[in-house]
């Protein structure tokens, strides 16, 4: 699905552009973020084969028709990026997920500014009645986060992440239509 453009000045989410590779690349690989998500990866640079698979997981992911992607974009640059995944017209339903690409940007009010603006797009233009998510347990942020634009907690699924020989549950996050206040000041 095409991303449409959302703004909150200075923030912009947009489709991507060829320029925000050389971004993705620049931010590399971040301990801390990479945590949130499950994953043991050290801070590093990205490779070219993982820019590759970057790369070729975004145009993939954008261009099927139950996903919109969009690029995180802070005065020019592409900080990060959100996703609505697994659209369910029928149900009027869709999966979030974000991610920054670096820790500069952490604790700024920046993913609940993304939140904010995907969730008035899924509950407005797009339709929807519910969005859920998936976080791990230990992800005290993003959770507070969550939280913060509407999202109740609903349950556990157990020992879903293997991270440095240990399991870790998700947490299951959702939002109604009805809970969103796209006026809240976020």
């Amino acid at each position: 699905m095409d991303a449409p453009t959302l703004t909150d000045a200075p923030l912009t989410l947009r489709p991507l552009r060829p320029e925000d590779r050389a971004a993705r690349r620049r931010h590399g690989w971040h301990a801390e973020i990479e945590r949130g998500y499950g994953s043991s990866t050290r801070t590093r640079a990205m490779t070219d084969d993982e820019l590759a698979r970057w790369s070729a997981d975004w145009e993939h992911g954008a261009a099927a028709p139950d996903r919109i992607h969009w690029v995180l974009d802070v005065d020019g640059e592409a900080v990060g990026a959100a996703f609505l995944h697994a659209i369910d017209p029928v149900d009027r339903r869709a999966r979030y997920a974000i991610g920054l690409y670096h820790p500069a940007r952490m604790g700024r009010g920046l993913g609940r500014r993304v939140t904010r603006l995907v969730l008035g797009y899924a509950f407005g233009p797009l339709g929807l009645h519910r969005v859920d998510l998936r976080v791990l347990v230990d992800n005290l942020r993003a959770r507070a986060t969550y939280r913060a634009c509407g999202f109740v907690e609903e349950g556990r699924e157990r020992e879903v992440c293997l991270r440095d020989g240990q399991w870790h549950d998700d947490v299951v996050m959702a939002v109604l239509e009805h809970e969103f206040d796209s006026g809240a000041v976020g």
